[in-house]
């Protein structure tokens, strides 16, 4: 009974977001109404962003964005906001419309204990952008299905599906972001290990990453056991002026198993932030945050209260930096704790940059996490990187890597379990197009998890050994729309 009230209370909240983006995403199909100049009741119009400099919308995107030719427009992200700031997007496009199928063949170790699998995937991949007057509508997905070796653990194959759904809303001085992240996959997400790879969603340039501390997401590996995450959040910023901007935002993250064995989690996240604009390049923010996170058939709960500093700095197509600091209070409740209140602080950087040739990105991230399915909560540090190069007209090649650290929150009373894992991935790509419609990769894909002195607290903990994968990649998009 237990079991059915809890996912009655899953589908329930689903039901609501999805009601919620319906309703927004009918009002912004809407073609607006045009506003005499002397209806004094008419909404305030939109404040005017501070310049940053008189070139700042002269620099293109370079080959990530897909179309060099058209001039980058400035990234309107405010540092107090749930989503991290970003080198700007190509908003002159009224919108773009990119199905893509993929075709890969992999070999794969580490599954099977002295084995090297072949593997084939069948995947798809849909971008989606569309821009009113009003409103802007982001849409990506990427998923597939993993085809391995007949009767391998008695799994015929092993599917993902990774999909945003992402509405930003204007209303005068209002900003409104609707946002809904969805994975599905028989792994964690950090690393993306099947579920599409690291850079799963990394290649739609409209969409930016949302902080981790307003996520839900795994940075332990499990053994193949199907998992789902969730994380719905809506954004509403208000510019009091062109330099001041007050923002509120509210998160709901999800991590449940659908096999027995580990712990799932809920966690429930609200934001009070300002933003100062010292600049069109610079800007200040402060920002409150309250979480807290339940687990499913325990009592146990985790709240925490946050205050974070934080400075950003943007050049449109070239620099996006932001570092944000400060202390995080935390209160344990029915764990059996001698000690249920405790100090910590918690951290999050980002860097993008973008040159003529060559990208890099740089992001690190510091405080409490549900657990991952494996502790009652955990005090996290990650760090991932990211470098692309134009080799050539046609030849490009990018490398990437990742680091996790989690230590259990609540003392394991067992002194036989692991309190503590590490987890790193690096990874090499190289494409090529052939074509207008069709391109073509190699890649390669390195995984590792380490413990702490002890076994598994929970039912599994990764693979028994390291996991690479390597192979080639044919993917085709048949219907690129952009339409100006």
């Amino acid at each position: 009974m237990q079991m059915k009230r809890t996912w009655l209370s899953h589908a329930l909240r689903a039901l609501i977001t999805a009601a919620v983006l319906c309703v927004s995403l009918a009002r912004a199909q809407q073609p607006p109404a045009a506003s005499p100049s002397t209806d004094s009741g008419a909404p305030a119009q939109p404040l005017p962003p501070l310049q940053a400099g008189s070139d700042s919308n002269q620099t293109s995107l370079g080959a990530n964005s897909g179309s060099a030719s058209v001039p980058a427009q400035p990234d309107t992200h405010v540092l107090s906001g749930a989503e991290t700031l970003g080198l700007g997007s190509l908003r002159r496009l009224r919108g773009i419309f990119d199905p893509a199928l993929q075709f890969s063949e992999f070999g794969e170790t580490g599954i099977a204990a002295g084995k090297t699998l072949s593997v084939t995937r069948l995947g798809g991949s849909l971008d989606v952008e569309r821009h009113w007057r009003r409103s802007d509508l982001t849409v990506a997905y990427r998923g597939g299905d993993t085809f391995y070796p007949p009767s391998l653990y008695g799994i015929p194959n092993l599917p993902y599906h990774n999909a945003t759904i992402s509405q930003r809303i204007f209303l005068g001085r209002w900003t409104v972001l609707l946002r809904d992240d969805v994975l599905y996959s028989w792994g964690s997400s950090f690393g993306g290990l099947f579920a599409g790879g690291a850079t799963a969603l990394g290649e739609n340039r409209s969409l930016s990453a949302i902080q981790p501390s307003l996520t839900s997401s795994g940075t332990i590996q499990t053994a193949l056991a199907r998992q789902i995450y969730t994380t719905a959040l809506s954004e509403a910023d208000y510019a009091f002026t062109r330099r001041t901007t007050l923002t509120f935002v509210g998160s709901y993250g999800l991590q449940h198993f659908f096999d027995s064995g580990y712990i799932n989690s809920q966690n429930a996240t609200g934001r009070v932030g300002y933003n100062y604009a010292l600049s069109g390049k610079n800007s200040l923010a402060l920002t409150y945050d309250h979480n807290l996170t339940t687990f499913t058939g325990v009592s146990g709960r985790l709240e925490t209260d946050s205050v974070q500093a934080a400075f950003g700095r943007k050049i449109t197509g070239r620099w996006a930096f932001q570092l944000a600091a400060g202390p995080q209070f935390l209160h344990f409740q029915h764990f059996g704790l001698n000690n249920t209140k405790q100090l910590s602080w918690r951290a999050f950087s980002s860097l993008s940059y973008e040159g003529r040739r060559t990208t890099y990105s740089l992001s690190y991230s510091r405080g409490v996490t549900a657990g991952s399915g494996v502790f009652f909560g955990s005090r996290t540090e990650t760090v991932t990187a990211t470098a692309r190069r134009e080799l050539t007209k046609l030849w490009s090649a990018s490398v990437y890597g990742g680091y996790a650290s989690n230590h259990s929150l609540v003392p394991i009373s067992i002194s036989v379990f692991a309190s503590n894992f590490d987890n790193w991935f690096a990874g090499a790509r190289l494409n090529r197009p052939i074509g207008r419609q069709f391109s073509f990769g190699l890649s390669y894909e390195f995984e590792q998890q380490s413990s702490g002195v002890g076994s598994c607290p929970v039912l599994s903990c990764g693979l028994p050994a390291s996991f690479s994968q390597y192979g080639l990649t044919l993917e085709w998009h048949p219907l690129l729309v952009r339409a100006r």
